[in-house]
């Protein structure tokens, strides 16, 4: 211990005590002389000061957190029940508008479809990203009427028809697929044609119109509706002519079409399932 206090390490201790006891007598008397004590205490106990702050206020909190748990627990679960209550209002609100809205397009349309029985408004539920063509499942199916081959379209135009129909949903095929074959014509020069699709064009969203007579008066941007030779209601909307080339064999022409209707994005769809004099089996 003696040899401690001659050690070089105490006379640095001491230099470094000295240099701390300095300062706070500095910071002291630069605040004023007369309160000299007050200040050397006030630095000294400073952090003791903070820390039992921080700890007072942590057992606090802790206790508090402790003691009231419950209530903060029917207090949150009131809270969440109130907001979800909220949000389900908001939410059924908003799909009532929306069928509200679906209706009124269908009602349209009926206008003017005058003899056909429809399915409820349906809704797209499910795509299948594997599905190069855009086909989809929608919210209502057999037991709603919808069978295979149903027409299925919007206000603005054909999406496909019904390829699959189980209780509670349907499958849809659209009309980009190689799989549709559907009776067309012009709008502006009555030419006649068959959709029946390429993949060469599919993959791109296009329907391609085939067996069109060489000379036939068709041309970019011409609209292609449903014809009478077709399945399907006639005057549908297919898409708009993007542009016309001959076939290898020179005899025929090749029409590549614009479907009117956004088959990767559409969300609402209707969908035809007989005609009103059809006897309905029960």
């Amino acid at each position: 211990m003696r040899e401690f206090f001659q050690s070089g390490r105490f006379k640095i201790l001491i230099c470094v005590l000295a240099l701390v006891f300095g300062v706070m007598i500095y910071a002291a008397l630069d605040a004023g002389a007369a309160t000299l004590p007050e200040r050397i205490l006030q630095a000294v106990s400073r952090p003791f000061s903070t820390a039992a702050t921080a700890v007072s206020d942590w057992v606090e909190v802790s206790l508090d957190r402790l003691v009231n748990a419950d209530t903060y627990k029917r207090e949150n679960e009131v809270l969440r029940s109130q907001l979800s209550e909220m949000y389900g209002d908001i939410m059924d609100k908003d799909k009532l508008a929306h069928e509200n809205d679906q209706l009124r397009k269908m009602l349209g349309i009926a206008e003017e479809k005058i003899g056909y029985r429809w399915a409820p408004p349906c809704r797209v539920i499910a795509r299948k990203a594997e599905d190069m063509f855009g086909g989809f499942t929608v919210d209502f199916g057999s037991d709603a009427g919808i069978a295979a081959g149903n027409p299925v379209f919007t206000e603005i135009g054909l999406v496909g028809q019904v390829s699959q129909a189980a209780p509670g949903y349907a499958v849809i095929t659209t009309v980009i697929s190689t799989e549709t074959k559907i009776g067309v014509i012009t709008a502006r020069g009555r030419v006649t044609g068959i959709i029946e699709n390429d993949v060469q064009y599919s993959k791109d969203g296009k329907c391609l119109m085939s067996f069109i007579k060489e000379g036939s008066d068709i041309a970019p941007g011409d609209m292609v509706l449903t014809s009478e030779e077709s399945v399907y209601p006639r005057d549908l909307v297919i898409g708009v002519v993007e542009h016309v080339f001959t076939d290898d064999n020179g005899l025929s022409l090749h029409a590549v079409i614009n479907p009117a209707v956004d088959i990767f994005n559409v969300t609402d769809v209707f969908i035809i399932i007989g005609e009103e004099d059809e006897i309905i089996d029960n």
